[in-house]
């Protein structure tokens, strides 16, 4: 079984997969005659899975925050990290990557609409017009320090235990040097291992290894944060092609001042068109693939999935006051409950003024920590006797209760992280997310990326209008104007030959630079299709192919091709 050594998997390991399957296929148009909101418009955020990264660069140090997701035996848990410098470790915030994933994720918002007539005199929308934005969606621990007089052998420059996680950094001896300290110590090997460690030893890598300490659990497994000196946050891909799959997500997130892009990969522009809009962008991730594949980026590109306004993290649902540690150091254990449920920590949900549940946040790391330190009674699962200690008062021994260890374990690995995640969205204004899928093939070189002035926001927040028409076949309405005309069976085009991405990009001196262009492909492309297909609207003319411009526009100039049908049936 390979272990985390085969992989930087902590970093970037992590997939977006667009599922909306569970939604069906898109139901047949409303007869003519009536309206057409019938469900409204329908939202769906594409699926997270995999691991991440944050990073937050300034005053000359990177900080790495690194979520881990791992199954299997914990004695197996084994997880190397290549750094430029000597890195502080400490434990780093679940909930951080809970909100940065919920509040960023690419959303597929597709409305509705109606051009059918239910009056000769005005046309009949059904639904009211929406705004987009409204709707967003080891077993006995490490061996000896390393100085056993073997002139290979990396020196063990740090070593200490962190939240769950025992950790050393090596530095320095040979790349088989270290490759045999960590034979010698539980961490086990791939044969690739080697001569990729080789890279990065012969570059001037340190590597920190980790290892679940004895007896932690893998439910006790934590993001971690690397705080070293530096200026370019870099993604070692070389290390994970060991393991890595066909096509392996990879998403960052940055926190600073502006956004972020790539240095040495492309910055690749995705083409809507190419969207399973009908299923709310369910091919989302093959166009990534496919995108970041062409021409211009050839395998290394990322697409940014959001830059905007760091506040769009909830900083309430990464850190709530009611936390603390103290009241703990003195509560009984009969008494443990109210406890927690005074600071939030058992759950709870209220309503906002718009009906919506807003629930207590909860760190994971809550109930690990409560049955480390006051184990639930044999037969009692952990959520009824956390919800009520004393109603098993006489099941458990008050001398199992630990209040010392708990609130030392409180205090590292919920209190400390919570508040420095709070800090950290507080003090940069701006946040980056990017994604990208690369194959073990094309792992060449590590991403490093740097902050660049003057670019755009990028909106999370992707939307169509489906616009029924009655005595035709539908179209599809994209907010950036243009219009795609569906098939006489009411099939909206594949566009198997279309490119995925629109452009991709190189940064030159903090400025993005076009090396691929492909918008008029694609224009002339959707041209060809709509001239076969939009319909004679009655006036000598055909619906125009493409509406460049906001869909307002488009919507007028429609209404006045309609309006003016009618002029001239009435004259006639």
């Amino acid at each position: 079984m390979k272990t985390m050594l085969a992989r930087w998997m902590g970093v970037v390991v992590g997939s977006v997969v667009a599922s909306a399957a569970w939604l069906g296929a898109p139901g047949e148009a409303a007869a003519c005659g009536g309206t057409f909101c019938d469900a409204g418009p329908q939202v769906m955020p594409v699926d997270q899975t995999g691991e991440n990264v944050l990073f937050v660069v300034g005053d000359g140090r990177v900080e790495a925050h690194v979520q881990i997701q791992y199954t299997g035996s914990p004695e197996q848990f084994a997880w190397i990290v290549p750094v430029m410098a000597l890195p502080e470790v400490t434990v780093g915030s679940d909930l951080l990557f809970q909100e940065a994933l919920a509040s960023t994720v690419p959303t597929f918002t597709l409305n509705r609409r109606s051009e059918c007539d239910n009056d000769d005199d005005a046309p009949q929308f059904g639904c009211a017009a929406m705004d987009d934005a409204a709707f967003a969606g080891g077993d006995g621990g490490l061996a000896g320090d390393g100085f056993g007089g073997d002139f290979d052998e990396p020196e063990v420059v740090a070593r200490d235990v962190v939240g769950s996680f025992e950790y050393v950094v090596l530095e320095g001896g040979t790349a088989q040097g270290v490759v045999d300290w960590l034979d010698e110590n539980g961490f086990a090997q791939d044969d690739e291992a080697p001569p990729i460690l080789s890279e990065y030893h012969d570059d001037g890598f340190m590597f920190v290894a980790f290892k679940l300490r004895p007896g932690a659990g893998v439910d006790e497994i934590h993001p971690v944060v690397l705080d070293y000196a530096g200026d370019e946050p870099c993604v070692p891909l070389r290390l994970t092609r060991i393991a890595a799959k066909e096509d392996m997500g990879v998403r960052v997130f940055f926190l600073g001042d502006d956004r972020v892009i790539p240095t040495n990969f492309r910055h690749v522009e995705l083409n809507p068109i190419k969207l399973d809009w009908l299923n709310l962008g369910a091919n989302y991730e093959e166009v990534v693939t496919l995108a970041v594949d062409e021409e211009g980026a050839d395998g290394h590109g990322f697409v940014t999935e959001y830059a905007g306004r760091s506040a769009i993290i909830d900083g309430t649902r990464v850190h709530s006051p009611s936390w603390k540690s103290g009241p703990f150091a003195y509560a009984r254990p009969d008494n443990l409950s109210n406890t927690l449920e005074a600071q939030g920590l058992l759950g709870g949900c209220d309503f906002d003024f718009n009906g919506n549940p807003v629930c207590d946040p909860i760190p994971p790391l809550v109930m690990p920590l409560l049955n480390n330190h006051f184990p639930p009674p044999p037969g009692v699962s952990p959520d009824d006797f956390y919800a009520c200690t004393d109603c098993y008062a006489d099941e458990t021994d008050t001398l199992d209760w630990n209040p010392d260890g708990f609130v030392e374990d409180f205090e590292e690995q919920i209190l400390a992280p919570a508040e420095h995640a709070r800090d950290i969205l507080q003090d940069n204004d701006y946040l980056t997310r990017m994604y990208t899928t690369i194959s073990p093939a094309e792992m060449t070189k590590d991403p490093l990326f740097e902050e660049a002035d003057g670019l755009g926001d990028v909106s999370n927040q992707w939307s169509a209008t489906r616009v029924n028409v009655c005595d035709g076949p539908d179209r599809l309405e994209l907010a950036d104007g243009q219009i795609i005309w569906f098939d006489d069976d009411d099939v909206p085009p594949r566009f198997d030959e279309m490119p995925n991405s629109v452009a991709a990009d190189d940064i030159m001196e903090g400025r993005l630079m076009r090396v691929a262009d492909r918008q008029d492909q694609i224009n002339a492309m959707l041209d060809d299709w709509n001239d076969t297909h939009a319909p004679d609207l009655g006036c000598g003319c055909t619906t125009p192919k493409r509406m460049r411009g906001s869909g307002t526009l488009a919507m007028l100039v429609l209404l006045g091709l309609r309006a003016r049908r009618r002029r001239r049936r009435r004259k006639s």
